[in-house]
């Protein structure tokens, strides 16, 4: 992205259904883009700052000094709307990328402003207080601490609002149960409090889906509650399939219609579909398919995945990316290179007619990676369009890879392995010339904030491809792949693929 470095340091990235948002380490919102693509077309085609009410420090105004009212220290980028929660516990919304936001205020909730860090103030209890905002499809949320989840309309800046600088929600919802706080110090619990605790747990994290709220506890358990008008949520259901069976740490991630939940080293992947059917069943003992472990990333250090409509991305703990899914209209939502042989060589099958682009069955067992250094781009034109111009067995070997996506799987998983060498070159510091911390989808586009060591990905890679010409393998059903050139070798083996795990 353009006008980034001039921001500092990043603390956390966020795609929106049609923008970018940037928060700095100094609390500061950055977007691209426009918050709302269905009802304008007026955006930011640079980052710029988000604004705050007149009369407020922002980023805008050149603040010199610090502000924890406007100080964001997180914040949740929803289908087309922003929200932010404020060091000292304010929260901020925005539904358009160039008018001011909105402090949120509730007719019938009581939340604590906070004291900041440096405060000689100190205050007695944490209820009251605002833990996390999460903007969702056509909603907004909170977890304020003793309080629970609760949910509102997504508010909107009028046309004549152009000195409001709060907006007071007098109709709110509260997700049942999720109000336990364990008892901290001195504090002791009624009856009904703890047998909360026992049966529910405490919040620990929560998503907002199209149609339900999911969350996880602190007893390693995963709940869901269905949204009808208003955003009332009339009860909770418990997951059991996703229940961790020793009671350890869960975690749910996932937005519009899908999502993630991690449990001992598994990632278990669903979408709406299987809680619509595990609420219509609730009361039963009905047990439902739609519960996906992909290969790629079972206990394989995933740290976070990023959903967008179609398609998704997994962040490892050795700063790699990984996509899965489908790209519609060869977007490049995948990251895994344009339409055409580029795209095609890393396991993308597009559609003739619409040009969709979907990942082959291959790619699941062992993942792509998204690449960042450009000189791999070279490297597959090289042997994929280059070679079979001069060579006629390459272009024999090449049409088999454009005619049957068999054969292009396998071919796709030999240019992976083939693109791992050249990452071996870590670095002093052992990260590598690309380390990805976060990695963020919605709609039809992706993102990543990549922490980028110039001087390694500026060496030359001990990888050279000079004179490499369309890989000839033996494929998994023992068919050598024509020419009289020497077979190309598995660097990592002949691969295990396991075909029926896309999901």
């Amino acid at each position: 992205m353009e006008d980034t470095r001039q921001l500092g340091i990043i603390a956390d990235m966020q795609c929106g259904g049609w923008s970018t948002t940037l928060l700095t380490a100094n609390g500061t919102l950055h977007t691209a883009g426009v918050l709302d693509g269905q009802v304008t077309l007026a955006s930011h085609d640079r980052m710029a700052p988000l604004q705050f009410p007149a009369g407020l420090p922002s980023a805008t105004s050149g603040a010199q000094y610090y502000e924890p009212s406007t100080a964001i220290r997180q914040f949740s980028a929803g289908r087309s709307h922003i929200l932010a929660l404020s060091d000292n516990g304010k929260i901020w919304s925005w539904n358009h990328a160039k008018k001011a936001a909105l402090q949120i205020k509730f007719a019938h909730v009581d939340v604590k402003e906070q004291a900041s860090d440096g405060s000689s103030v100190k205050q007695s209890s944490s209820f009251g207080n605002v833990q996390q905002v999460m903007a969702g499809w056509s909603r907004s949320s909170a977890y304020v601490q003793g309080v629970g989840i609760i949910l509102w309309d997504v508010v909107e800046r009028g046309t004549n609002d152009g000195d409001t600088d709060t907006m007071l929600v007098l109709e709110h919802a509260e997700v049942p149960k999720t109000s336990y706080r364990r008892p901290k110090g001195k504090e002791r619990e009624s009856e009904d409090q703890r047998a909360l605790g026992e049966e529910v747990g405490a919040v620990l994290n929560y998503i907002i889906l199209e149609h339900f709220v999911v969350f996880a506890t602190d007893i390693g358990k995963v709940f869901c509650g269905l949204f009808r008008d208003k955003n009332l949520v009339d009860d909770i259901l418990e997951l059991n399939d996703l229940r961790s069976a020793n009671g350890s740490s869960v975690d749910v991630q996932g937005s519009f219609r899908r999502f993630a939940v991690f449990k001992n080293g598994e990632v278990i992947t669903a979408d709406q579909e299987y809680l619509h059917q595990c609420w219509n069943a609730r009361g039963t003992n009905s047990t439902f398919g739609g519960l996906h472990k992909i290969p790629a990333l079972q206990n394989n250090d995933v740290i976070s995945v990023a959903f967008g409509d179609y398609h998704y991305l997994a962040l490892h703990s050795n700063g790699k990316i990984t996509s899965y899914g489908t790209e519609l209209q060869a977007c490049g939502a995948l990251g895994l290179g344009e339409e055409g042989p580029q795209g095609k060589a890393r396991g993308i099958v597009y559609d003739r007619f619409n040009r969709d682009g979907r990942l082959t069955p291959h790619a699941y067992t062992y993942g792509r990676q998204v690449w960042f250094d450009a000189r791999k781009k070279d490297w597959v034109q090289q042997i994929i369009q280059n070679s079979p111009n001069t060579d006629e067995e390459a272009r024999q070997r090449e049409e088999l890879f454009n005619e049957d996506p068999t054969v292009q799987g396998e071919v796709s998983e030999w240019i992976e392995q083939e693109g791992h060498e050249w990452d071996k070159d870590v670095g002093e510091d052992g990260l590598g010339a690309y380390f990805a911390l976060r990695v963020s989808a919605a709609g039809w586009h992706s993102g990543a904030l990549v922490l980028v060591n110039e001087d390694l990905a500026k060496k030359e890679p001990s990888y050279s491809y000079e004179g490499k010409s369309f890989p000839r393998l033996r494929l998994k059903d023992g068919t050598e792949m024509p020419g009289s050139a020497e077979l190309d070798l598995w660097r990592n083996g002949q691969p295990q693929w396991q075909l029926d795990a896309v999901a």
